[in-house]
């Protein structure tokens, strides 16, 4: 039977460690799993570490603004997923079974705390996703029918940026849009480039020459 996955991801807002914590997330429970203990994937990202915490989780019945808390219900381990750079896949079915079998030593973690979430929550943080929905929004309707070879073309371009990152350890490449979807650019081979996060993150939604 296929497990089915509570997915939590943190951006250095507390790494929980031990039955009992508590945590908040964006995602409600489904209907019909208001208080079903399910197996959780808690993604803890801070700079270049990027840990795996393996658990239990169950929904308190609290709101903390529009977000969902939940406690940890039992607890497995944590393990370090440094230089893995497929957690931006974890949406994935096969990956997230993967990430839970998983042999990695469990990280020693003796006087780590997890903070309650009122101490460390941000209640802006649904801009972030809302932009990402725009985004895959404009990618659907701005990718133009592709042949075979143009589809593989644009797979290679991702599989190069994932090689440069697995590489270094962290997400230090962007594939990026020469023309940028805001200005009407298409998904498309011929549109796309890897570059540096820096690089990227100056040309925001500007028209420049492909960088070298």
């Amino acid at each position: 039977m296929e497990l089915k996955f509570r997915v939590i991801q943190s951006n250095d807002r507390g790494l929980i460690t031990k039955q009992g914590d508590r945590t908040y997330a964006r995602r409600g429970p489904a209907r019909g799993e208001d208080f079903l203990d399910l197996p959780t994937l808690f993604i803890w990202v801070s700079g270049k570490d990027r840990y795996l915490a393996r658990c239990w989780t169950q929904w308190t019945g609290e709101r903390l603004g529009d977000d969902f808390i939940y406690v940890v219900s039992r607890f497995r381990d944590v393990i370090d997923l440094h230089g893995d750079t497929r957690y931006h896949q974890w949406c994935s079915k096969q990956l997230r079974s993967e990430l839970w079998t998983l042999e990695r030593a469990a990280l020693n973690l003796a006087g780590v705390s997890c903070p309650p979430p009122e101490a460390v929550y941000e209640g802006d943080r649904h801009r972030t996703a809302i932009y990402l929905h725009r985004r895959k929004q404009r990618l659907r309707e701005q990718t133009p029918e592709l042949s075979h070879e143009e589809k593989e073309r644009i797979q290679q371009i991702y599989d190069h940026r994932d090689r440069l990152n697995q590489a270094t350890g962290f997400i230090q490449y962007h594939v990026d849009h020469i023309i940028p979807l805001a200005k009407g650019g298409q998904h498309h081979p011929d549109n796309l480039q890897v570059i540096s996060a820096n690089d990227n993150a100056r040309k925001g939604a500007k028209v420049l020459a492909p960088i070298e």
